[in-house]
C-alpha cells in the first residue's frame, strides 16, 4: 500500500515540478510581452509628442510675424507659406511633465503674385527643448526651455 501512496506522492510531486516549469517558463514570456507593450507604449507616446511640437511649430510658421518672412523672397516671387516638421530625440518623464528634445525643420514656400509655382525655399533649422503635459488626449506646452 505504501507503494500506492508514493505513487500518487510521486504523480503530484510531477505534476508541481510541471506546473512551477510552466510557471518559470511563461513569466519570462510575459516579461518580452509587457516590455513589448511598454516599448510600443513609449513610441507612440513619442509620436505623439513629436505631433504636439509640430503643432507649436506650425502655429510659429504660420504666424504673420514669424521669422522666415523676415527674410525678402526671391525677385518675382512673394512668400506663400511654410511647412513644419518636428523630429523629437530624448525624452525624460518628470513627475506629470515631459521634456522633450526636439529639432524643428520649417520649409517656407513662395510663389508668383498670383499663388502659382509654389517653389520651396532653403528650410529654417532649430533646436528646441519644451515641458509638456498631459492635457486629456492630448498634449499641452507648458513650458519653452529652449536656452
Amino acid at each position: 500500500m505504501n507503494l500506492g501512496v508514493g505513487s500518487k506522492v510521486q504523480k503530484k510531486h510531477k505534476v508541481g515540478l510541471a506546473a512551477a516549469a510552466a510557471v518559470l517558463v511563461a513569466v519570462p514570456g510575459g516579461l518580452v510581452v509587457k516590455n513589448q507593450a511598454t516599448a510600443a507604449e513609449r513610441e507612440e507616446e513619442r509620436k505623439s509628442l513629436e505631433q504636439a511640437a509640430e503643432e507649436v511649430f506650425q502655429r510659429r510658421a504660420d504666424a504673420p510675424g514669424a521669422q522666415w518672412r523676415t527674410y525678402p523672397p526671391l525677385a518675382g516671387m512673394v512668400w506663400n507659406q511654410a511647412d513644419a516638421r518636428a523630429v523629437v530625440g530624448e525624452v525624460t518623464r518628470k513627475g506629470a511633465r515631459f521634456i522633450v528634445d526636439v529639432d524643428a525643420i520649417t520649409t517656407p514656400y513662395t510663389s508668383d503674385t498670383y499663388g502659382r509655382k509654389l517653389t520651396p525655399s532653403t528650410p529654417f533649422v532649430g533646436s528646441y527643448r519644451f515641458a509638456f503635459e498631459r492635457d486629456g488626449d492630448d498634449w499641452r506646452l507648458v513650458q519653452d526651455l529652449t536656452d
